[in-house]
């Protein structure tokens, strides 16, 4: 494998992959050209393998800027068209793909994601809680944070929790991308959460490894997955999960998470008081969490990308 850059910053964007890239990538004599993320190289005249890792911007449109979600839709769809095979990272992300390409069935082809594996190691619970200088119980969730993946709701069910007699505290690790965007900060506000809800923004690995080592219970409301690696990843590192019964996440972790409506904060605050008072479920969903996440592997999914570039290519 070699790697090099490909010209300054004076040139970036679309204009770098459909003016450079091209230029240099024919050059090269490449057999097949892979691009990972959505959307490739529309002017490059060998087979092309693209990733496309969810369509939010048909399905959940309100997410981004009307100029962002067209930009990204008419690239997408572009780029659909002119790739030999197109990689999701579900059977649902198939499907969803099917019925708004028809034109593609043949050319997909489902190869799930993996958790990261170059994580530091993470310290004993009560060791990471004092280099945090936190205690009590703590629920966690990580992402970005969309308007799809419900922080109201969240807030709504950490209070109800809270005034059921269950003081438990949420670690919120994810950047704001709300459009239209949220106030994050007044939102725990005005549901007089200042005092329980830690709004933490993006973090080094180091101390993502110790808030995942301190916490008793992972969250991830969404009402749109396509994949939904925060959930495998917090199964990885031992927390029992609640999380949504909506695709893609109910489809890929029933059974190994408690699964609840992302809209009902009655639900997610019952769902999240079980994790945190009955000790027996929290046993069995870690070991279960656990088994499910020895499921997948970037091992595995590199294998089987490989794969699929070499059909590519012939």
């Amino acid at each position: 494998m070699t790697r090099r850059p490909l010209g300054d910053a004076a040139i970036r964007g679309l204009a770098w992959q459909e003016l450079r890239l091209p230029r240099v990538a024919e050059r090269d004599r490449l057999d097949v050209f892979f691009a990972p993320a959505y959307s490739c190289p529309l002017r490059l005249r060998v087979p092309r393998v693209t990733s496309v890792h969810d369509l939010s911007f048909f399905s959940w449109p309100d997410d981004m800027s009307p100029f962002e979600g067209l930009r990204r839709r008419l690239l997408v769809a572009a780029s659909v068209r002119v790739s030999a095979r197109l990689v999701v990272d579900c059977d649902f992300g198939r499907r969803e793909l099917l019925a708004r390409f028809p034109d593609v069935a043949g050319r997909v082809a489902a190869i799930p994601l993996g958790p990261d594996d170059d994580l530091p190691a993470p310290p004993p619970r009560e060791a990471a809680r004092r280099q945090l200088g936190t205690d009590g119980l703590r629920v966690l969730t990580v992402g970005s944070i969309f308007n799809r993946r419900r922080f109201p709701v969240l807030l709504d069910a950490i209070g109800r929790l809270r005034r059921s007699g269950v003081p438990a505290s949420l670690d919120v690790v994810g950047d704001n991308r709300t459009a239209p965007r949220l106030d994050l900060s007044r939102a725990v506000q005005e549901a007089g959460l200042s005092d329980a809800v830690s709004l933490l923004g993006f973090v080094s690995d180091d101390e993502l490894v110790l808030r995942y080592a301190a916490a008793d219970v992972f969250v991830f409301l969404s009402e749109y997955e396509g994949f939904g690696l925060p959930v495998l990843e917090a199964m990885v590192r031992g927390l029992p999960v609640v999380t949504s019964t909506r695709p893609s996440l109910g489809e890929l972790f029933a059974g190994a998470a408690l699964l609840v409506d992302p809209m009902d904060a009655a639900a997610v605050a019952a769902a999240l008081r079980r994790l945190l008072t009955e000790l027996g479920l929290r046993e069995e969903l870690l070991a279960r969490g656990r088994e499910r996440a020895r499921q997948f592997s970037w091992a595995q999914t590199a294998e089987r990308t490989l794969a699929v570039l070499r059909e590519a290519a012939g």
